[in-house]
């Protein structure tokens, strides 16, 4: 959009003349500037520095140290500014590049300027500004120090005549004098102004901001090529110094008109600023339509240069920086396994009014193995707007899935990609349907619907073996965990079936015992494997939930009722265990029943060996159980959507619904 924009301002109206450039060096200037803005710092301490540096580089010596208070106090705070390391290291190169460009030849000074601005590529046009006012203040104050010591300090001397500036006229009263710092100041206080928050929630298609944005990148060109011009004169020997003085005075006069006019043009910004409050943005939203909103975003998508993206079937995938690690990895695996069947696009939220954790996002944006939309200040207020208000993002991540023809054919295919992999493309609700209607609701419960390859790879031949007996269980009780296994294998062994127990922690808070805590012979299923295995569950709740199985179904739907019981329990942190055996429909228990019914294996053994092992577990289940009610309560994320009427696996009555509000994992 800069480019298109800066192209009608390049041939000069009225007072803009002075940011005129030959449309060729116009492209070549935009050229040098990324899509992505990765670099992100508070520029308002160095604006402060800058200003502290020159108002010192004025003033004599004799003074005392006492003038240089402010500057120290000024130093000790930017240390501690995120990003400020970066910014700094950017500044150090700027003011050596500006050291060597001391020809006054026009084709040096233009090509360092390029060169300079390439440098800046990941900075905002207006952070370019700031960084090389800083630049000239890092020489600046070098000179104005080996000035004000050269006859007092012998080392003073000898490094201003190795660095050549042993016979210049460095007298920056005289630069005071003809308004040049002040012009650079103001210069710099109006870039940074664009940078703040109010502005940036005006949206791009407001002509006062666009407008703007067609000027910055003449701009910033023209700032940092007459910097680099002063720089040049002040690196001129004595005698030529004081013709100088009026080209100065011409320099400085040009910095303040280019001052002038991105003034005008904030004052227009903040204007409008005032009408795009986060309220009226709300407002605004609702005029969208899909397809507008559609557009921005595959906008994004075009500015990056993705061509693997064209003509692809999509996954948006919307979240703030706190998605978690063990999300991204297992989405990573199904996403290295679907056969280029769909791309996947990260769009990153961030609160637009605040600051945002530039680590966090580049460490996140290096784990994913697709395309990242934008980096997340670019996206605009109405977008992040768009996507809480029509597609229900909260804070849980979501995937919207968008055909190739544009078409949004579900708001969040999470669930459905955590229930059934790659095997619920192209995520719509009518194949997601096909895939519930494959499972017998009666009899599905079964351990290929709750595990898979991702979470344990030997699961197709535990399946398949029909003598494994699979024992699944959680908690956090050690003392529960060590008499529950010993009873286990001392029953599996009197049954002759071979034993795989299975700990898949206490919850998805990652909660719980490690390998290091319980026996070898036990599978200890953790990180993004336990995430995946318990958001698994999540996802088949929130199917079932979604479809209306909740108070219709559930005397009926055994998934939902023994899934509900699973989360209930860990969601309290308790004991649980579930039974399986080859294809058959699993045995769920809490802690209590479990032990008990392995406890009391030698009462109930009869008949029950070998194939007939789990038909035994489940049968003594139900008559130990007939008396015990054991209601539970489940928490459940909102993905999108609050949801609807539950009823208690166990008691069949309606379950109260309570909001919880929670900051972080346990």
């Amino acid at each position: 959009m800069a480019a298109t924009a800066a192209s009608s301002l390049s041939y000069g109206i009225g007072g803009t003349q002075i940011l005129w450039v030959p449309q060729g060096l116009l492209e070549q200037i935009v050229s040098t500037h990324s899509s992505y803005q990765t670099h992100h710092v508070d520029l308002q301490h160095l604006v402060n520095l800058i200003s502290c540096i020159f108002q010192n580089a004025t003033v004599s010596s004799s003074k005392g140290v006492e003038q240089y208070a402010p500057l120290t106090d000024m130093i000790n705070k930017l240390e501690t500014v995120d990003g400020m390391r970066q910014a700094l290291e950017n500044i150090r190169n700027l003011s050596c590049e500006m050291s060597c460009c001391v020809s006054t030849m026009a084709s040096s000074v233009d090509e360092t300027t390029m060169q300079m601005l390439r440098r800046l590529k990941d900075y905002s046009w207006n952070a370019k500004v700031v960084l090389a006012m800083a630049a000239f203040a890092c020489s600046v104050g070098e000179s104005s120090m080996l000035v004000k010591h050269r006859n007092t300090d012998p080392i003073a001397m000898y490094v201003e005549t190795l660095k050549g500036h042993r016979y210049t006229t460095t007298d920056f009263t005289v630069l005071e004098h003809i308004g040049l710092f002040k012009a650079m100041i103001d210069v710099a206080n109006t870039n940074l102004a664009f940078l703040a928050p109010s502005i940036s929630r005006i949206p791009k298609e407001v002509h006062s901001i666009k407008d703007a944005i067609a000027c910055f990148p003449t701009a910033a060109y023209k700032i940092l090529r007459i910097v680099l011009q002063i720089t040049s004169i002040l690196s001129k020997k004595k005698d030529h110094f004081e013709s100088t003085i009026q080209e100065l005075n011409v320099l400085a006069n040009e910095v303040s008109h280019i001052n002038n006019i991105l003034q005008e043009k904030l004052t227009l910004c903040l204007r409008d600023a005032e009408k795009y409050t986060y309220e009226d943005i709300t407002i605004r939203i609702t005029k969208i339509s899909i397809s507008e909103f559609i557009d921005k975003i595959m906008q994004y998508v075009r500015t990056q240069g993705f061509e693997n993206l064209r003509n692809k079937h999509l996954l948006f995938l919307i979240s703030d920086l706190d998605i978690s690690i063990d999300e991204i990895k297992a989405l990573n695996w199904l996403y290295q396994r679907n056969d280029q069947m769909y791309e996947i696009v990260w769009l990153p939220i961030i609160d637009l009014s605040m600051s945002y954790d530039v680590k966090r996002f580049w460490e996140l944006k290096q784990l994913m193995k697709w395309s990242v939309a934008v980096e997340p200040t670019r996206v605009e207020a109405d977008v992040v707007e768009f996507v809480k208000k029509e597609w229900h993002f909260i804070r849980q991540a979501i995937a919207v899935s968008m055909t190739s023809a544009g078409e949004v054919v579900c708001q969040n295919a999470l669930p459905m990609l955590w229930t059934w992999g790659n095997m619920a493309f192209p995520f719509s609700d009518k194949t997601e349907e096909i895939l519930w209607n494959s499972i017998d609701e009666r009899h599905g419960w079964k351990l290929e619907l709750v595990l898979d390859d991702f979470i344990v790879p030997e699961l197709r031949s535990w399946i398949e073996n029909r003598t494994t007996f699979v024992c699944l269980f959680g908690g956090g009780d050690i003392s529960w965990i060590q008499e529950f296994t010993e009873k286990v294998k001392y029953a599996a062994y009197a049954a002759g079936v071979t034993l795989k127990l299975v700990y898949v922690g206490k919850n998805k808070a990652k909660l719980g015992l490690s390998k290091t805590d319980l026996s070898r012979d036990i599978n200890v299923i953790e990180s993004e494997f336990r995430w995946r295995f318990w958001t698994k569950l999540e996802s088949i709740l929130h199917a079932k939930i979604r479809r209306g199985k909740t108070t219709t179904a559930y005397k009926t739907d055994v998934v939902i009722h023994e899934a509900l019981k699973v989360v209930g329990h860990g969601g309290k942190g308790e004991s649980w265990a579930v039974f399986s055996m080859g294809p058959d429909p699993m045995v769920t228990t809490d802690g209590e029943t479990g032990l008990t019914i392995m406890s009391n294996y030698l009462n109930w053994r009869q008949d029950t060996t070998g194939l007939r092992f789990l038909e035994g577990v489940k049968h003594y289940k139900e008559v130990i159980s007939r008396d015990v009610h054991g209601c539970i309560k489940v928490h459940l994320p909102v993905l999108g959507r609050v949801p609807g009427i539950m009823v208690c696996p166990d008691c069949s009555k309606v379950m109260d619904m309570f909001y919880t509000y929670r900051c972080c994992d346990e």
